[in-house]
């Protein structure tokens, strides 16, 4: 089991993991945080709105128009349209850009609540910004870095909102420091609560890499691979895609383990898999270690003159190892049989019976004289 490399521990701190990572970790925190945005959406929309009914029953003309406007038409349709941009699975990928929009909207609103209040000389209490405050930290389920951006961009509005209503120094100082901390809380806390969030990723993927791998190759291990080469099976059905199915033995390995000796012999395994590996690096392509010195391999959409070709490339690929194999009568060097079956799933058919036709050509190769790729 090979551990992850230093660059993503790294990215825990940083909050940024490489570039491939980083998009499997944006998926995950998806998973985790989609229902908690669906349900602060809806509690932020319900609290906006009684605070309507407030306005309604306690704001004076010409404020309470003013900011109903604010409230019913600036600060809700946005909170509602990232509600519904929730259950479309299309736009989940710009979810943090529509929601981090959203939420500073949101906040911006609220400074112009208060803005219209002071311009009327109205005392409309000012703390309604933190509690928004704290809900882009811990409650829509944003990011540090847009949350953070919305935190001090509405904190930096709010600031020269009350500058040029003229609220008096002492007042202001006051209301700044407060909303001042609510963001450096917020801030320190959003950033390890992402912390946490990053670890566990990396702790539940490196038990499922641990429960999906053979840990002398790195390969998939055989319980792993077939249920994904079921699952590209049946997508290759749906979609009317050849598949090719390969079964691949390493030649006379108990000679080489019985002459070189298993350290030896493992290290070989390891080398033939890297190969293996290297040809199959699609997302629906997979390769596994089947048990012993067997192989498997499954290759999505691809045509059976392209197929033997690649399962050549990887029979040139282990030999291009220059293995020594004195005990081999197959090769000089170690070598490898492949079975290989191409076919166009249709309605009825399995992987397992796939399989165990790979197999038989596995077997016709080696009864061929082996280092071979037999249909």
């Amino acid at each position: 089991m090979e551990q992850f490399p230093a660059e993503s521990i790294s990215g825990i701190r940083l909050l940024r993991f490489p570039r491939a990572l980083e998009q499997e970790f944006r998926r995950y925190h998806l998973q985790i945080f989609l229902v908690r945005m669906r349900w602060a959406l809806l509690v932020a929309t319900s609290l906006f709105l009684l605070f309507a009914v407030l306005d309604i029953i306690s704001l004076p003309e010409p404020v309470r128009t003013q900011v109903l406007a604010l409230r019913l038409g600036l600060i809700l349709p946005p909170l509602v349209l990232t509600w519904a941009a929730t259950y479309r699975p299309r736009l989940h990928d710009w979810l943090q850009w529509i929601g981090g929009a959203a939420s500073l909207i949101c906040g911006l609103g609220v400074v112009g609540v208060i803005g219209v209040a002071r311009s009327h000389a109205f005392p409309l209490p000012y703390e309604g910004i933190i509690l928004v405050t704290f809900a882009f930290y811990f409650l829509t389920g944003l990011h540090f870095v847009p949350a953070v951006v919305c935190g001090w961009l509405t904190f930096a509005a709010y600031l020269g909102m009350e500058l040029l209503a003229g609220t008096p120094g002492d007042e202001l100082l006051y209301n700044a420091f407060f909303l001042g901390t609510a963001n450096v809380i917020g801030t320190t806390g959003c950033y390890f609560l992402e912390y946490a969030v990053r670890q566990q990723f990396l702790a539940k993927k490196e038990l499922r890499e641990m429960a999906e791998k053979d840990p002398l190759t790195g390969l998939l291990n055989r319980r792993a691979f077939t249920t994904r080469a079921e699952s590209a099976w049946r997508q290759a059905q749906r979609e009317h895609h050849a598949v090719g199915v390969a079964m691949i033995d390493v030649d006379f390995f108990k000679r080489y383990n019985d002459h070189y000796g298993h350290a030896a012999g493992d290290a070989a395994l390891r080398q033939v898999a890297q190969v293996l590996h290297d040809h199959a690096r699609r997302p629906l392509d997979s390769v596994a270690r089947y048990g012993g010195e067997e192989f498997v391999g499954l290759w999505y959409d691809v045509r059976a003159e392209d197929m033997q070709a690649l399962l050549e490339q990887v029979r040139a690929g282990v030999a291009a190892l220059a293995l020594p194999h004195t005990a081999s009568d197959a090769a000089a060097h170690v070598s490898i049989s492949i079975g290989l079956l191409h076919s166009h799933p249709q309605p009825g058919d399995n992987l397992e019976a796939a399989l165990r036709q790979a197999d038989a050509a596995l077997y016709r190769a080696k009864a061929q004289g082996r280092n071979r790729v037999t249909p």
